[in-house]
């Protein structure tokens, strides 16, 4: 059968339950299990395995050899007749030793030591042939009053789904009459009409935005008042400890909260402004919500208009479920490449999914897993820093033509050169790092040894996608898979600077980064010297220009220079060539290519509280300057401010959005949005933690918050604001780089009639 999930279960003794595609496979034989390092026999204290034994609670004591920071050690491995009991003997049982891996949770334990990954084909040898997908049903709720304030409190109204094979239904209760909805009776009624839509389409994978932190507590609470039983076929809805907060859990179901695995893995990769369903489904799929308001939007249309509740609430759940066809095949395969479930790889973090492979392989080479770190250490460890990446101050302004030059993972690949890893560190020897710490290479470590695995894999991957269709299923298996390696490979170098991290390690982290300034250096100074300019250097990367009419040649001759004179597997790759780019500051530079696209770095739309008048000018002005065009920005920006002080601008484009980010009444400070908020909660409309409040800035009189006021109640702007702190600001970011004059931008001159011509 495919694997889809595991669990144990049984209250005296434990039993596996492995849950398939219709299938569900039992495993009672496998017991829970710790490793002691015995006292050493030459302080005397050393007690025997016999002595364990008197403990009621364990079955069995092994004499077991592993390795230690690569030196073998024996240590007793000690059986359990239950998971439970393990933390209770845990501190009990270091009178005989140190224990080890008493933190390692049973089922994780039984997918590592059976060598069974999720979908994948459970075999006697293991994992066989694998699935890249899984019966997806994307759902979502709609509540009076937007109730983000009280999980509970509010009833639910209507519930949307949207699946696999063109599924969709919406589930409402109330004086409604809209073709197409599933009208019930009342709330309860939609509890159990919701529990048998799910049990009736049998998903594999359940899929919300948001749904572990609202949409299931707050149907596990009306639920609760009601007596609905939230019973899925066997098993029941549990809520599960994830860190600090409750995942919901059905057994034998992947339940995915996408907006947790987007906000820790994909986040850093997207330029959404924030993490709302709306903003990152408009990037990631191309398709928004319906707009039926803010505010007590939902609580109208409920009354008066409820068949654009419907399409709203079934668009929510549509955009839901194409997001998660775009992020589903990346959560699998960390999931494969892990080997825990699609539940818990879901919501771990880029340090932990490291972690658990690297857990997964200590295993394999039958080594001991380190103990997470206590507070105190923990705490010790944030204490410390090391210097970062080396960055190059850009030559501000224009530049033509320009190359951007990249190191291949750079710090994987630095790992894996100089085989960096806790237990390779030697006195003495010729691979020393610049930050003095020497790493051995007479055997292969830890770390670069997996690093490796996962390197060469995508090496091949990327390989054979070129010689394939990119429109092909295969192709986008293939780049998704590779994607998943990539984010693995660049979450290493932090991981070992991560204060709780199991195998951290600050040398090692110090090293690398020292090798990397080391390189980044040589490389500026090879390029001066092959007589390139260089424009810019950050981290990894190199910017180049010249007057050469060979430019191109050039580049490429010169990287296959450079290459011959560094050590494998680190190597330097040509990312593109543009035809200009503007350097402000470190971090802020946009490059344009040779057909028309931007790239922006530093200078990104991705402010809130900029509205679309000063986002969209930015972006015109940058793509000005890039074509050379510095007058015609300048002519643009006045233009605007023209008509800024000529009220000819549309308030739509003027609007500001800022989240409220805790309950209204913790703010002190009346910034603008806190100003705003207090006015909608006094006319009685809702407000809560993540809210997005918009205003507009008007003429009235009083300090900025004064001056701020609902979108709704608008009707006028502050156009010396809008100049001043959305429109200039927004473009002098770039402007300044290429000589331009806020003063004269501003066109505030003593004569009325200088600016009103």
């Amino acid at each position: 059968m495919i694997l889809i999930d595991a669990e144990y279960k049984g209250e005296l003794e434990s039993k596996v339950v492995l849950y398939g595609r219709g299938v569900v496979a039992e495993d009672k034989e496998f017991l829970p299990y710790i490793y002691i390092i015995p006292k050493s026999r030459e302080t005397g204290k050393q007690k025997s395995t016999e002595e364990i034994l008197k403990n009621k609670k364990i079955v069995k004591v092994e004499e077991v050899k592993l390795l230690e920071l690569g030196k073998p050690i024996r240590v007793w491995k000690v059986y359990f007749r239950h998971p439970k009991d393990i933390p209770g003997e845990r501190d009990k049982l270091q009178e005989f030793g140190k224990v080890h891996e008493a933190d390692i949770p049973f089922i994780r334990r039984y997918l590592i030591d059976k060598k069974l990954k999720p979908l994948f084909e459970i075999t006697e040898k293991g994992a066989g042939k694998e699935a890249f997908e899984l019966k997806t049903l994307a759902f979502d709720i709609e509540c009076l009053s937007e109730a983000g304030i009280e999980i509970g409190r509010d009833p639910i109204i209507m519930i949307s789904f949207w699946g696999d094979g063109g599924f969709s239904k919406v589930i409402g209760w109330g004086d409604l009459e809209v073709k197409g909805l599933t009208l019930v009776e009342d709330e309860e009624a939609l509890l159990r009409e919701f529990v048998a839509t799910i049990n009736a389409y049998q998903p594999e994978a359940i899929v919300g935005y948001n749904s572990d932190g609202f949409d299931w507590p707050y149907i596990k609470e009306r639920a609760r008042r009601f007596k609905v039983p939230l019973n899925f076929g066997e098993e029941r809805l549990r809520f599960v400890k994830k860190g600090r907060d409750l995942a919901p859990k059905i057994n034998g179901v992947a339940n995915v909260d996408l907006y947790l695995f987007i906000k820790n893995l994909l986040s850093q990769y997207l330029k959404s402004e924030n993490m709302k369903l709306n903003t990152v489904a408009r990037e990631l799929v191309g398709e928004e919500k319906v707009d039926i308001g803010g505010g007590t939007g939902i609580n109208e249309a409920y009354k008066n208009n409820p068949e654009e509740l419907y399409k709203y609430a079934l668009q929510d759940a549509k955009i839901t479920y194409l997001l998660a066809k775009e992020v589903l095949p990346m959560v699998y395969e960390l999931s494969k490449l892990v080997g825990q479930t699609v539940f818990d790889v879901s919501r771990m973090s880029s340090g932990q999914v490291v972690e658990w492979l690297l857990i997964r392989k200590s295993s394999e080479r039958g080594a001991l897993i380190p103990n997470r770190p206590g507070y105190e250490k923990v705490s010790k460890r944030r204490s410390e820093s090391y210097e970062g990446a080396f960055v190059k101050d850009p030559l501000r302004g224009l530049h033509s033509p320009i190359s951007v030059c990249d190191f291949r993972s750079l710090y994987p690949t630095i790992i894996m050169a100089h085989n960096i890893s806790p237990e390779t560190v030697v006195s003495k020897g010729e691979n020393v790092s610049p930050s003095g710490t020497v790493f051995s290479l007479d055997r292969e470590g830890f770390i670069p040894s997996t690093l490796k695995s996962i390197f060469d894999e995508r090496m091949e991957l990327k390989a054979k996608m070129r010689t394939i269709k990119k429109t092909s299923h295969e192709y986008k298996i293939l780049h998704t898979r590779q994607n998943a390696l990539k984010l693995v490979l660049n979450s290493f170098y932090g991981y070992l600077g991560y204060a709780n991290a199991r195998w951290y390690h600050l040398d090692s982290a110090k090293a690398i980064t020292s090798w990397g300034r080391q390189y980044i250096k040589e490389i500026i100074e090879m390029a001066d010297a092959s007589g390139f300019t260089v424009v810019y250097g950050d981290t990894d990367s190199v910017m180049l220009t010249s007057t050469s009419h060979t430019f191109e040649t050039d580049v490429k001759n010169f990287i296959d220079t450079v290459n011959k004179k560094l050590p494998n597997p680190i190597k330097l790759e040509l990312d593109g060539f543009f035809v200009r780019g503007v350097f402000v500051t470190k971090k802020r530079y946009a490059l344009l290519s040779s057909d028309g696209n931007l790239v922006v770095k530093g200078l990104e739309k991705v402010r809130r509280d900029w509205s679309s008048l000063a986002r969209d000018a930015q972006e015109k002005v940058i793509r000005l300057i890039l074509e050379n065009k510095v007058d015609d920005a300048t002519i643009h920006v006045k233009a605007l401010v023209k008509k800024l002080r000529a009220k000819e601008i549309p308030l739509d484009r003027l609007i500001i959005r800022t989240q409220l980010t805790k309950k209204l009444s913790s703010y002190t400070q009346m910034a603008p949005h806190v100003k705003v908020a207090h006015d909608m909660e006094n006319s009685g409309e809702p407000v809560y933690p993540g809210m997005i409040i918009e205003y507009i800035v008007t003429p009235r009189a009083g300090s900025i918050s004064e001056k701020s006021v609902n979108l709704k109640l608008a009707k006028d702007y502050d156009a010396d604001y809008y100049i001043d702190h959305q429109l200039l600001p927004a473009v002098m970011r770039v402007m300044e780089a290429v000589g331009g004059d806020e003063k004269d931008l501003k066109m505030k001159q003593a004569g009325l009639d200088n600016w009103l011509s």
